[in-house]
């Protein structure tokens, strides 16, 4: 019902909820791609349920930043997840090949995490960096970021109860 004012809130965040939902997504996003790229550059290891754990941080910091929910933060939660995941692929990659040119060449190569070059190359190898279990954690994560604004359900309402005719009304 387009009167009812929580629905309409629901359905279409106000400008005033949707920005700082959308820099909260994007902190969680850029901070989760962040940790994870780090976990992989200290273990050697990519742990892949923190793509998953990405999903939660920011499905949780929009829902927060927002106090909505809708569709709206729903795409918005998504799209900063994998945002996210995208951010830690790159920096495992990224750090993962220093690791390995510096074992290889003893340090006498430079591979800049901000380059168009470096860029370029991760973008090359794609299919490298992205494997077939990669989709179990993605689709974890988005499932995630998009059931935590999912519009809550409205409750039930109770139903009155009313005397019968011939029932006696009970006193207040």
């Amino acid at each position: 019902m387009a009167s009812d004012p929580v629905l309409v809130r629901e359905e279409r965040p106000a400008a005033a909820a949707l920005l700082p939902a959308v820099l909260a997504g994007l902190v969680a996003a850029v901070v989760g791609g962040v940790v994870w790229g780090l976990i992989v550059k200290w273990t050697d290891y990519e742990v892949g349920f923190v793509a998953w754990g990405i999903g939660f941080v920011v499905g949780l910091a929009v829902v927060t930043a927002a106090r909505a929910r809708g569709l709206v933060l729903q795409v918005v939660a998504v799209l900063c997840a994998l945002l996210g995941i995208l951010i830690g692929k790159y920096l495992s990659f990224v750090w993962v090949l220093q690791n390995a040119a510096e074992d290889e060449f003893g340090g006498g190569v430079d591979i800049p995490v901000f380059s168009m070059d470096t860029f370029d190359l991760f973008r090359d190898n794609l299919d490298t960096v992205f494997g077939w279990i990669d989709l179990l954690w993605v689709g974890l994560a988005v499932f995630t970021a998009w059931r935590a604004l999912q519009p809550e359900e409205p409750e039930p309402a109770q139903p009155v109860h009313e005397p019968a005719p011939d029932e006696p009304a009970k006193p207040s």
